[in-house]
């Protein structure tokens, strides 16, 4: 069942010089329970558009076109007031750096009592209980004393914990997740990975995984979109997208990966730089660097669509042997 539709969404950045286009006529559905992977290289637009869909987009950038259905109800121009009761209670985030979630001079009880409460009519020692139910899930020993600990008394890893359980509190429908493993150690991404596809499998919860990094996307999400310049440019299956990529740019970030490299042997890695979103290229903005661009790709930008499965390109790349 459809949980989220977005369609043709488009969040500008109007500044003097003229329109910076973060996101550029993006549109995928999610189904509840399912986790997607958005993946790309810094400033493709993945963040831009997690923020867009959760109405937190700050000026001068705005959604200027576009629509954002979440279960129905139509979130593109919603009133700020009915944006804050889905907020928290419907619609979650996690951000890529707890310190943006986390208060400092509060206690980590006292927050996620106040986060409760924002939504819900229980006693404090109600959200308490809650509370400490959901540093439990999480993987937080004690947690009942360390609702009483600043967040200052917590290591990098555990602070990402306790802004994944305040995001799982009220069990939202969906949780728009943004790098939160980017900062922490292998051991603890792992972690963090296993506990999060488990709830999401456990509650229902859709999950949209915004990342840089292939190899976490591949281990906890079931379907992958990848942006460039502000633009899906592939989507499918992980698992069939990572193993045979159509798009030229999904084959590039795969080969720049040193676990794709022979030991001893040179990165390869994509040649050029993004293009710049104020003066983006006609057609494909990926051509110029490209290897496979001739001059069809300066005119238009072709969707192939095949077996569950998207791609951009008018060259689309065949199964490596």
């Amino acid at each position: 069942m459809t949980l989220l539709q977005v369609r043709a969404l488009r969040t500008h950045f109007l500044t003097r010089a003229g329109a910076v286009k973060a996101v550029d006529g993006v549109s995928f559905d999610l189904q509840r329970g399912e986790i997607l992977g958005l993946v790309g290289e810094s400033g493709s637009g993945k963040s831009v558009t997690g923020f867009s869909l959760i109405g937190l987009v700050d000026p001068p950038g705005r959604v200027v076109g576009g629509s954002i259905r979440f279960d129905g109800q139509e979130l593109v121009d919603l009133a700020v007031t009915r944006m804050r009761e889905l907020r928290g209670r419907r619609i979650a985030m996690v951000f890529q750096d707890p310190g943006a979630t986390l208060n400092p001079v509060l206690t980590i009880g006292r927050q996620m009592v106040l986060a409760v409460q924002a939504h819900r009519r229980l006693s404090e020692r109600a959200a308490r209980a809650l509370a400490a139910e959901r540093l439990t899930r999480l993987g937080i020993p004690d947690a009942e004393a360390r609702l009483d600990a600043y967040p200052h008394e917590f290591s990098g890893g555990m602070r990402q914990r306790v802004a994944i359980a305040m995001a799982l509190l009220h069990k939202p429908d969906l949780i728009i997740a943004d790098g939160p493993t980017t900062a922490l150690d292998v051991s603890i991404q792992a972690q963090i990975l296993v506990e999060m596809r488990a709830l999401a499998r456990e509650s229902g919860t859709a999950l949209i995984w915004i990342s840089h990094d292939l190899a976490a996307v591949a281990a906890v999400a079931d379907r992958i979109m990848v942006m460039y310049a502000g633009r899906i440019v592939e989507s499918g299956p992980v698992r069939a997208t990572l193993a045979a990529p159509r798009h030229p740019y999904t084959r590039g970030l795969l080969d720049s990966l040193p676990a794709t490299a022979q030991p001893g042997a040179r990165l390869r890695q994509i040649p050029g730089n993004t293009p710049a979103l104020l003066s983006l290229p006609p057609g494909c903005p990926f051509a110029p660097r490209c290897g496979y661009a001739d001059a069809a790709c300066v005119t238009d930008v072709p969707v192939i669509e095949h077996d569950g499965r998207m791609a951009r390109c008018h060259h689309p790349l065949e199964p490596r042997p």
